[in-house]
Parts: C-alpha cells; structure tokens; sequence
C-alpha cells in the first residue's frame, strides 16, 4: 500500500470508529464523506459558525 492508500483508510477506520463509538452512547451521525476541498470548505465554514 502506498503512503496515500494508507492515509485514507486510516481516516475511513477513524471515521467509522468514531460512528461506532456514538452508537454507544445513543448518538446517531452520518459519516462524514466529504474530501480534499469539499472538507476543507466544510471545516472552515464550521469555524466559522462554532467562533462567533
């Protein structure tokens, strides 16, 4: 597997682990699908809001 390979499926476990880890706690979120600038722009907008 190549560094890139690797690094997604890292974030791929985390993200389902962290879904995982929600359900146990009777917290139901959708996992995050997002990419590149797509999550970027996403991040930066939820700064935004979460600063004010």
């Amino acid at each position: 597997m190549t560094d890139k390979q690797k690094a997604r499926l890292f974030a791929q476990r985390r993200n389902e682990n962290f879904c995982a880890s929600n359900r146990l706690e009777s917290y139901d979120t959708a996992p995050v699908a997002l990419e590149g600038e797509a999550l970027s722009a996403r991040l930066d907008a939820l700064r935004r809001h979460y600063e004010r």
